[in-house]
């Protein structure tokens, strides 16, 4: 993982990533990032299925809020469909490791339709289940399981065959109308080796033959009291035994209930936010990390940084580990800590200290999923603000996007997790004031994490920027840290 992480980002990203860099890379600084062709995110193949959706075909009175390009009556192009981007939301297991992603269409939501409509439900379905073949979805996720939502008439897509099934999990709402033929279709796709999740699943009589079928059960625990929380596990667990995901989990204190009451897994970002309950996580090691960062900002001599890690064996042996790996491609082993020093340089040891701080201390999977999600926002940060900022002020992008969540790492407000660290004045800025010249940029990569098309629109027109061309570096970003841990 550290290897890929110190390498440039051309030499860890194949296939699909390398080609959305490639095309970012050939835009010029003062261009907009709306010159990038879409196509390049995606493989060519298309299935012939959602060609082209007739918007004038909708039923008179209803507004897809699928749509996001304005089609004035026409047929859309397989172009125009793919500008559905993908969002990404973890799912957590009672260890706080990522177990899987909830794979999302990022809607506008501008408008919404005022009736739910068959063929607006189908169209929005293929596009998220097209979007996930042409995508290549194992290097969007890993070896983790996806979460798609699904609606009634979207099982019925033939699409799904090419699907991954072992891979996927299709979260589903009965319909008690369509009960018998939705618990047909579900049959028949669990026979394929799909896993199904009962989603915002509240108990009534009807739902028992698809609690059989069903793999999980998603519960969005913002809409229920503990009184009906209680009420609606112990139904199940008495006649059933899914395994029970939280969906909507933001706060410490919801996760700790719902891990009390039985949940294996959680969806929300409450693993980003401060634990005010518990003490700050700022022990020796890390530390001992922090004192080396700042040595390396001062551009500290080899044998003073060398000082420092002959007072840690762990530090030393974990730095001795990595560059004597395989993948280093070394031709003779290094020997010494100030040998590895020099081999690094000051560039790259500032990097993998950075990448260090989240995993020092005590190993927790809570930790992990946050240096998953840093490691995003200090791609897309990176990216996107080396197109609109000169060269001298591009240093502290990636240094911004990572440390975004260190008051999250550290359990501290962030002017006190960075007043350890000696940052110059612009990256301070950004990250306690959310101000001055790296603060656009971060702010743009939070909306795209949230999944907020709107906010990703005003954010990327604050930084001269175009919201489709956002999009797919945002998703360069994902497959990049998704493929650092391979």
């Amino acid at each position: 993982m550290f290897l890929k992480y110190l390498k440039p980002v051309k030499e860890n990203t194949p296939k699909l990533s390398e080609t959305i860099l490639r095309a970012a890379e050939d835009v010029p600084a003062e261009q907009s990032l709306e010159v990038l062709p879409l196509e390049l995110a995606l493989n060519q193949s298309m299935p012939v299925g959602i060609q082209q959706i007739d918007s004038a075909a909708a039923a008179e009175g209803i507004v897809s809020s699928v749509m996001e390009i304005d089609t004035h009556g026409k047929k859309n192009t397989v172009h125009e469909l793919r500008q559905r981007i993908l969002g990404r939301l973890p799912v957590l297991d009672r260890s706080q490791r990522i177990f899987g992603y909830e794979l999302v269409l990022r809607n506008k939501s501008v408008r919404q339709p005022t009736k739910q409509d068959d063929a607006l439900l189908r169209m929005q379905d293929e596009m998220l289940i097209a979007g996930l073949i042409s995508l290549e979805m194992d290097r969007l996720i890993g070896n983790k399981l996806v979460f798609i939502s699904l609606s009634c008439v979207g099982l019925a897509s033939p699409l799904l065959d090419d699907l991954p099934a072992e891979s996927v999990v299709l979260a589903v709402k009965v319909v008690p109308e369509r009960a018998e033929a939705q618990l047909l279709r579900l049959k028949e796709l669990v026979a394929a080796g799909f896993k199904i999740a009962l989603d915002d699943f509240v108990y009534s009589p009807v739902l028992a033959p698809f609690l059989r079928l069903a793999k999980f059960v998603r519960i969005d625990v913002s809409q229920l009291d503990a009184i009906d929380m209680r009420a609606q596990l112990k139904i199940l667990m008495d006649k059933f035994a899914p395994d029970l995901l939280a969906k909507h989990v933001e706060f410490d204190d919801t996760f700790e209930a719902c891990r009390n009451l039985s949940f294996a897994y959680f969806q929300g970002y409450y693993f980003t936010r401060l634990q005010p309950d518990k003490p700050p996580r700022l022990g020796s090691d890390r530390l001992r990390v922090i004192e080396l960062l700042n040595l390396v900002t001062k551009y500290a001599e080899i044998s003073q940084l060398e000082k420092v890690f002959k007072l840690d064996a762990t530090l030393s042996y974990k730095l001795l580990r990595y560059i004597n790996s395989p993948g280093c491609g070394m031709v003779q082993k290094i020997r010494s800590i100030a040998h590895a020093l020099v081999i690094l340089g000051h560039d790259q040891l500032y990097r993998w200290l950075t990448l260090l701080l989240f995993s020092s201390g005590k190993a927790d999977g809570r930790s992990q999923a946050l240096l998953k999600n840093a490691l995003v926002r200090a791609r897309l940060v990176e990216v996107l603000g080396k197109r609109r900022l000169a060269p001298a002020e591009c240093e502290g992008l990636f240094i911004v996007g990572i440390f975004s969540l260190l008051d999250a790492l550290l359990n501290s407000p962030m002017s006190t997790a960075v007043a350890h660290l000696n940052l110059s004045e612009p990256v301070l800025q950004g990250l306690v004031e959310r101000k001055g010249i790296y603060a656009p940029f971060l702010l743009l990569a939070e909306a795209c994490e949230e999944g907020d098309q709107a906010r990703v629109e005003e954010y990327a027109a604050l930084c001269g920027l175009d919201a489709t061309g956002v999009n797919l570096i945002h998703l360069q970003a994902m497959i990049w840290a998704e493929e650092l841990d391979r």
